[in-house]
């Protein structure tokens, strides 16, 4: 695999807010491998800047620095890194030395010829297109999923469970980088084999909130497939069409492809 097979396209717009607390990177390491990262801060305007900037530093500088060679480690690499962002983000602090107590979701996706690893904290999403159709590939860690859990294991009832979910508290996330400890990251049990014309999008929860999945494959099969213009586009739609519009949004797209040129 060749860089001019794996095409990248990637936009972030801020909305109604007064700040973009989203940070999204991505890198060759060779000719072979891409590492892609979006990171939607929290925390205020300034910490959660400061969180999802930092969060994607120290992953980056991991990935030009230590990065495994031992392609069966790529799952637990992604999964350490992100453990160290968690301990950099908790350790911030403001201009008189106190704990900034900002935070970061993150998503991560690392491909390696045709073969794809991520890992995620959080609620940002990754999606995966391909011929069968749209796939979300994380899940949402937020209260929601300690309740399904506590459920599904006897421990609550159904009508427990909705009362603890109503009023917003249900959205409430119980992993992220900046919690201190990391309690929750997930990453695939199994490598993800890319097909020709396979697409993964990574975004934040400006995205989703606005847009279904249906939505989402029709934007990027209406931009020709063209991950630079299905990017922007995605963007542009979440902030026209949403509830949310005062969400920053943000969107890596990659595409899986023989051909040549990238996007």
């Amino acid at each position: 695999m060749k860089k001019e097979q794996i095409q990248v396209g990637c936009y972030t717009i801020i909305g109604d807010r007064k700040s973009q607390q989203d940070t999204m990177q991505y890198a060759w390491k060779g000719d072979d491998t891409v590492l892609a990262v979006v990171c939607d801060g929290m925390g205020g305007m300034s910490g959660g800047e400061r969180a999802s900037r930092k969060a994607v530093d120290v992953i980056f500088k991991n990935f030009a620095d230590s990065f495994v060679t031992d392609e069966a480690q790529y799952s637990e690499w992604l999964k350490r890194s992100f453990v160290e962002a968690d301990e950099a983000v908790a350790g911030l602090t403001d201009e008189a030395g106190n704990i900034l107590h900002s935070g970061s979701t993150v998503v991560g996706v690392l491909i390696k010829n045709n073969r794809m690893y991520w890992a995620s904290a959080g609620d940002s999403v990754i999606y995966y297109l391909d011929t069968q159709g749209i796939h979300t590939v994380t899940r949402m860690h937020n209260y929601n999923l300690r309740l399904e859990q506590l459920l599904n294991s006897g421990k609550i009832t159904v009508e427990e469970a909705k009362k603890e979910s109503m009023n917003g508290r249900g959205e409430a996330l119980i992993s992220f980088l900046g919690i201190g400890g990391l309690p929750l990251v997930d990453s695939g049990s199994q490598t993800i084999l890319m097909n020709q014309g396979d697409i993964v999008i990574l975004a934040s929860d400006g995205l989703y909130k606005s847009l279904t999945a249906v939505q989402i494959q029709a934007i990027v099969e209406e931009s020709g497939r063209n991950m630079s213009i299905a990017a922007e586009r995605l963007c542009k739609e979440a902030q026209r069409l949403g509830e949310c519009k005062q969400d920053n949004t943000t969107v890596i797209a990659v595409r899986y492809s023989l051909g040549s040129g990238n996007n």
